[in-house]
């Protein structure tokens, strides 16, 4: 449910979806998400001051915590 909401999320943000590649990691309480996304695309996905994927990882850590888990969002190369 969250990987599926995460790739929603980070999909509408960039101007490539096409190239948007999530890894997950999960562990029994723990979803982690590596993004690898297009270099142009980049720059979307931080935000000015990283305030876009400040307001991302907020937004999932919300939904992941209504269903007692936890989640880790990295932008990786």
């Amino acid at each position: 449910m969250i990987f599926r909401l995460c790739q929603f999320l980070v999909n509408s943000l960039v101007d490539r979806p096409e190239d948007v590649k999530i890894d997950r990691i999960e562990t029994e309480r723990v979803d982690i998400f590596f993004l690898r996304v297009d270099k142009e695309d980049r720059g979307r996905i931080l935000g000015k001051g990283g305030r876009t994927i400040g307001a991302l990882r907020g937004f999932l850590e919300g939904v992941a915590a209504r269903i007692d888990r936890e989640v880790v969002v990295e932008i990786v190369d």
